[in-house]
């Protein structure tokens, strides 16, 4: 008998188990674990070598059908990522945005693929078709959503290493915002546009879209809930001084046309302003041109990042021990007066 098998089984354990049959073969027999193993030989020496094989061939196939059983798709994987990881940390209408995305251009592309067999040489094409678009903003999406998943598949054991490191984009530098001129301002001003309130209030309080539904009239402020939150943090309120500016334009509007206003849904302002009030600028540019028009008119960039929503800076005095009081803020709310500007060019 192998030294190797009498290490491994004593004495007792191998005459308890070995036998032999009639026609002389020697052979070994015992159940592990609910498994059958068995070597058989003219031998007894090689029934033992026989036996042992048969266990080691079975750890064999034991380890290969466990690898083969933790396979699963890419979908399928993705899906409960979505559900367990992204959708608690995430604002509902964040989750649903990268959802359609999923949808519309991942979950196609990775039907019936394995997660594990997944490469970089693989991916490259989905890419490549939404470079040749340009349809950047999806594209980098589409880029974030797979390095978060396939890293996540790391961290599951499930695959060795991120597919993603070994893409290539090509380098897209985005269209930096820009203010309106006082001449695309008018446009807007001047004449009877769709959702032309709307848009007002967010040019002279510089809301982000998401914000305009929260908003609401106090004294001589606008009143609006913080949209640049993250899901856990507890929610703030911003205090928007009602300027010259706006005052002329809220004078005589009543709450149901001021409801109305603000209940628009941020799709359909920003699809309409693209289309047919300001071709050559995005929604987001009214608050730029709010940022801007303040600074122009003498407001210090800290007291415009207040009423932006914006830290001022990293410093300690920016951030916890600098408050400004409402009359102050009135005040300087004063300097934005800019209609002459506006309409004797």
């Amino acid at each position: 008998m192998p030294q190797k098998f009498k290490e491994i089984f004593n004495r007792e354990w191998f005459e308890k188990h070995l036998r032999r049959k009639s026609n002389g073969i020697y052979e070994i027999r015992c159940t592990i674990n609910y498994i059958a193993y068995s070597g058989a030989g003219k031998t007894i020496d090689t029934a033992a070598e026989n036996f042992i094989k048969s266990i080691a061939e079975s750890g064999k196939n034991s380890n290969k059908q466990k690898a083969a059983s933790r396979r699963v798709l890419f979908n399928d994987f993705a899906e409960k990522w979505f559900k367990l990881i992204k959708k608690p940390v995430v604002k509902a209408t964040t989750y649903s945005n990268y959802l359609n995305v999923y949808a519309v251009h991942i979950e196609p592309f990775f039907k019936n693929k394995n997660l594990d067999s997944i490469t970089a040489m693989q991916i490259q094409p989905l890419l490549l078709k939404l470079e040749r678009k340009k349809i950047y903003n999806i594209l980098r999406n589409v880029k974030l959503l797979l390095s978060q998943i396939f890293q996540s598949a790391v961290g599951e054991r499930l695959i060795s290493f991120n597919p993603m490191e070994g893409v290539h984009t090509v380098k897209h530098e985005t269209k930096k915002s820009t203010a309106l001129t006082v001449i695309e301002e008018c446009s807007i001003l001047d004449r009877d546009c769709p959702y032309k309130l709307s848009y007002i209030l967010l040019l002279f309080c510089g809301m982000r879209r998401g914000e305009l539904c929260s908003a609401r009239i106090e004294g001589k402020f606008i009143i609006v809930d913080d949209g640049k939150l993250r899901v856990g943090q507890t929610q703030t309120v911003r205090k928007i001084p009602i300027t010259p500016m706006l005052a002329r334009y809220l004078d005589g509007v009543s709450k149901k046309e001021f409801k109305t206003a603000i209940s628009v849904k941020p799709d359909i302002l920003t699809k309409t302003f693209k289309n047919k009030i300001c071709p050559n600028h995005h929604l987001h540019e009214l608050r730029h041109t709010y940022i801007t028009r303040c600074q122009e008119c003498g407001v210090s960039r800290e007291v415009v990042s207040v009423w932006a929503g914006h830290a001022a800076d990293k410093t300690m005095t920016s951030t916890v021990y600098t408050h400004f009081t409402d009359e102050f803020m009135l005040n300087e709310a004063k300097k934005v007066d800019y209609f002459d500007r506006l309409y004797n060019r």
